[in-house]
């Protein structure tokens, strides 16, 4: 038994030490494993790397465009503030300025310029990780085997497998669906910026915490402002049907080893250690400790 507890010690150790060598590349290796597992149904249908490579670069292309109609929509926000900051009173307009001096604005600006290096490093990594994670993912059970007890390993994969499932395809795929039904849904019924509020009402959806309907919330109340009550009904209806019925049914498809609590609270305790890649690692951090934890307690029998 005192055998089985040192595997124990030692694989946390090794895990602890990966952790904290790896920590600046965190985030692209979660989300290279993200990407990779959400493309993996359409490279088996031809395992080459050419076809991997091809995958992999459409979906960039695809994620880069996202980024380049939110980074026009906020230009467009900041036209449209400056029209209304121009029609102002100069009074008024001093004592915004007055008012924006306190704000570190240009110290958000800055940093935001110097992390622009660290951000095109992170992308080149995360292209990377998502291509090996695509065509050699498969090896990771040899490895584990090498430096683990082999059911373990297999165990381990397994459980590590249907949790990344959960939350990668019972998560962030399904937050990527709502935000395109949700987008139709906005330009249908002609409110604002309709790719900027469901993107943020699809971020608020990872977390139940939050939640989309916050978002549709204010939308609701935009409508019935405008008297658009129809617009507001269809609003409504939308939520409710996407709450009730169609996440629903995904989040019970993809449902993980771990209790619908544990997976939540893994993920809140990786965004707040690991930043927004917290909610891939936390998960799959809290599987590995309860499957190495398992030896022990089976070594008791």
């Amino acid at each position: 038994m005192a055998g089985m507890y040192r595997i124990v010690f030692r694989e946390l150790l090794l895990l602890g030490l990966f952790l904290m060598f790896m920590e600046p590349l965190i985030g692209p290796l979660a989300f290279g494993a993200v990407l990779a597992i959400a493309l993996y149904p359409i490279y088996k249908l031809k395992k080459k790397r050419w076809f991997a490579a091809v995958l992999i670069f459409i979906s960039i292309l695809v994620l880069l465009y996202m980024f380049y109609l939110m980074s026009i929509t906020v230009f467009d926000q900041i036209t449209y503030l400056s029209e209304i900051y121009s029609s102002l009173s100069p009074e008024t307009q001093v004592r915004l300025i007055e008012i924006s001096s306190n704000l570190p604005i240009g110290e958000v600006t800055i940093n935001t310029l110097k992390s622009l290096p660290g951000v095109g490093i992170g992308l080149l990594f995360f292209v990377i990780f998502s291509f090996y994670f695509l065509t050699d993912g498969y090896k990771i059970k040899g490895f584990l085997k090498k430096i683990m007890p082999k059911e373990k390993a297999s165990e381990l994969v397994n459980k590590g497998k249907v949790n990344l499932n959960a939350v990668v395809k019972g998560v962030f795929i399904n937050a990527l669906f709502f935000i395109f039904l949700s987008t139709l849904i906005l330009y249908f019924t002609n409110s604002p910026s309709p790719l900027i509020y469901s993107i943020i009402a699809g971020i608020f959806g990872l977390l139940p915490i939050l939640s989309s309907p916050l978002v549709y919330g204010y939308l609701v109340y935009l409508k019935l402002v405008e008297g658009s009550y129809v617009s507001a009904v269809i609003l409504v209806v939308f939520q409710l049907l996407w709450l009730f019925v169609l996440d629903y049914v995904v989040k019970a498809k993809y449902r993980g080893t771990l209790h619908p609590a544990v997976l939540l609270g893994s993920m809140i305790a990786g965004l707040y250690h690991f930043g927004f890649s917290g909610i891939v690692i936390g998960p799959l951090l809290v599987t590995i400790v309860v499957t190495l934890a398992s030896v022990g307690d089976e070594a008791k029998i």
